[in-house]
């Protein structure tokens, strides 16, 4: 739905709510940023995107905290901060005068494409003020190596995303025992994780996990896990996974596997039997068959009679992994044997050789034609 901005300045809006506030009003509404005529409504979201301008030259939010706004905020259900030129959170704090939070009924709070926000920026209580909060965006951020504890310290939230930030080494292993036990969705794209912790296997709600573009060459063992038990969608893709998880497979839940763009030489036994709900496997882009591939193209003797079916003489893929998806399309690289579920296997060098033995045995048959011809 298209939302016109405000074209009010930041305190002429945050003053507008503070008095609908006061007043009392009867009914509250979804408002945000824009013009609402109605002063009898409540506002509960403000969009204050792509306001850097506004925001500086202090870079901070004390604008927006101001005591005089102070009825407004309690009355926020959504808050975005969104490409604000943010440095600093500092105020956003707990003080020795303050008994309630600042934002006791805050559910949604975005703080994406603020550069210059790192783990300084946020002020030791920072999770305090947030009692209610479930959505949390830190996207194209600069926290790291490590998420900072005032982050972690919120309870409450069921969605995090710190996508294309600095994070790297190990992820918080607390991370689903101590800390953010209720989590359904994490998005920690883009960083330079080396490892995750194993509490993520333990995570009972998580649906969506998330972990694109990092430096991880494997999982820890548990992880993911039957406790696990509504995760419907892994994305592991450009990591440097050479090897999965035997407990992956006890994630029958999954619909969605994105592990693309890897080191894999294989695919596990049982995968593709025990995951029967997949819809989406993308396995392109790894090292599948690179063994079997190599040795053939040293023992072949280049007479023609190679099949299709000699390129998985060593059972690159497993038996139950052809049963159920077939080998790999020459053209687009794809299994198609199941029509419920797209499995992509292009750019790995058994989808490769056959794509290599068909044109091979195209231009074998096209030569035989011309010879007869010419007889």
């Amino acid at each position: 739905m298209f939302i016109k901005k405000d074209t009010r300045k930041i305190p002429e809006i945050l003053k507008d709510a503070t008095s609908r506030a006061v007043a009392e009003p009867t009914s509250p509404n979804p408002a945000d940023d824009t013009n609402n005529n109605d002063k009898n409504t409540i506002v509960t979201e403000m969009r204050f995107a792509r306001r850097a301008p506004e925001f500086n030259p202090q870079y901070n939010v004390s604008m927006v905290i101001e005591p005089q706004y102070r009825p407004a905020l309690n009355n926020l259900v959504q808050l975005s901060l969104y490409d604000c030129g943010l440095q600093t959170l500092a105020g956003i704090e707990q003080s020795n005068d303050r008994v309630e939070s600042l934002f006791p009924k805050l559910e949604s709070l975005d703080l994406g494409r603020n550069p210059k926000l790192n783990n300084e920026s946020f002020p030791n209580t920072f999770h305090t003020q947030f009692p209610q909060l479930l959505q949390l965006w830190l996207d194209d951020c600069a926290l790291g190596p490590n998420i900072p504890s005032a982050i972690l310290e919120i309870s409450t939230l069921e969605g995090v995303r710190i996508t294309n930030n600095k994070l790297e080494g190990e992820l918080e292993d607390g991370i689903g025992i101590r800390y953010w036990r209720e989590l359904k969705t994490l998005a920690l794209d883009g960083n330079q994780l080396t490892s995750i912790g194993r509490g993520i296997g333990h995570l009972k709600y998580l649906e969506k996990l998330q972990l694109r573009g990092n430096a991880l060459t494997s999982l820890p063992k548990g992880v993911p896990s039957a406790k696990n038990s509504v995760l419907s969608m892994i994305s592991l893709s450009s990591n440097k996974l050479t090897s999965l998880s035997d407990s992956l497979m006890g994630v029958v839940t999954l619909t969605e596997l994105f592990l693309n763009g890897n080191q894999l030489e294989s695919v596990p036994e049982g995968l593709a039997e025990k995951l029967d709900g997949l819809t989406k496997l993308n396995l392109a882009h790894n090292l599948i068959g690179k063994s079997n591939v190599s040795a053939g193209s040293q023992s072949s003797n280049g007479d023609g009679d190679e099949t299709m079916e000699d390129v998985n003489a060593e059972g690159q893929l497993p038996p139950d992994f052809i049963t159920r998806f077939g080998m790999p399309d020459w053209k687009s690289g794809q299994c198609s044997e199941e029509e419920c579920c797209v499995v992509r296997m292009e750019g790995n060098p058994i989808a490769e050789e056959i794509k290599k033995r068909h044109l091979d045995e195209e231009k074998r048959k096209a030569k035989e034609m011309a010879m007869d011809v010419e007889e």
